[in-house]
This record gives structure tokens, C-alpha cells and sequence, in this order.
């Protein structure tokens, strides 16, 4: 090969490779400043992330000792931060809202994915975290594993509070 042809190829695959490079930065980018976000709530609570998961737009996490969860999620319509005290709370479940695609067939689409918090005190209102909803993202990237692996998890601690 002559010299041409090999610089005209490293450019060509320059090219090709840099939207990803940049995109995966800029994602990498965005859930560092998202859990940091996280880990200034939970100093306010004077409490401490020791476990966390993030998703596109959102991060979740927990302080183990103090059993409080707190979330985080940005996006451009709004931001929202939240933190609850596990013991004030008796149940956490998953919210799957959605619709069918075909009445032959048993698949669906989900629209709005969030965790709710079921209060102990009938006066208070119930709590929900957010994850996906189909007005604001496109698709689904990773948010029902999340919200699988995180409820489990939540409840667990809920019901060793009770």
C-alpha cells in the first residue's frame, strides 16, 4: 500500500469512530455529574450514597446504615431530586403502565415505568421515583433492569424496618 491510501484510511475510520467516542464521553460525563448531584442530597440528609445505579437520565441510590434511598433525575423539562426514610414507609412496588400492540399476540408497550412508596401513615401521599416515561425518552435503555433489581432490594429493607 502506498502512504496515501493509508493516511486516507486512518482518517476514514476517524471519522467513523468519533461519534461514538464522543458519545459515550458525554454519557459517561453526564451520570458522574448525576451521581454527584445524588451524593450532594445526601449530605443535606447528612447521609451517604454506599450504594447507587445509574440510567440515561436518572440515578438511584441507597444509604445502607441510615436505610434511606434517595433519587435523581434530569432531564431538559425538569429536575427532580427526592429522598425518603425507608422507615416511614411499609411497601414499594413497580407501576408498569402501558398498552397492547396486538390483541393476537401478549406483547405490550410500556409508556411510564416508576417505584412507588406505599407510606405507613394513611394521611401522607404515596412517593414515586420515575424512570422512563415515553413522552420524555424514546426508548427503554436499561430502566426495567434497574427498577427490577432496585425493588426487590427496597422492599427487602422495608420489611426488615417492620
Amino acid at each position: 500500500m502506498n502512504t496515501g491510501t493509508i493516511i486516507l484510511s486512518v482518517v476514514f475510520i476517524i471519522i467513523c469512530a468519533l461519534p461514538f467516542i464522543l458519545s459515550t464521553r458525554n454519557s459517561r460525563k453526564r451520570k458522574n455529574d448525576m451521581l454527584k448531584a445524588l451524593k450532594a442530597l445526601a449530605e443535606i440528609k447528612q447521609a451517604s450514597i454506599t450504594k447507587h445505579e445509574a440510567g440515561s437520565d436518572f440515578v438511584i441510590g441507597l444509604d445502607e446504615p441510615k436505610n434511606m434511598v434517595f433519587f435523581f433525575k434530569k432531564n431538559k423539562e425538569k429536575t427532580i431530586k427526592a429522598s425518603l426514610d425507608l422507615s416511614d414507609y411499609k411497601e414499594c412496588r413497580t407501576l408498569k403502565f402501558g398498552k397492547n400492540l396486538n390483541s393476537k399476540s401478549k406483547s405490550h408497550a410500556i409508556d411510564t415505568l416508576k417505584l412507588e412508596f406505599i407510606p405507613k401513615d394513611k394521611t401522607v401521599t404515596e412517593s414515586q421515583f420515575e424512570f422512563y416515561n415515553e413522552d420524555i425518552n424514546i426508548q427503554l435503555s436499561g430502566e426495567l433492569q434497574i427498577i427490577n433489581t432496585w425493588q426487590p432490594l427496597i422492599q427487602q429493607r422495608i420489611a426488615a424496618l417492620n
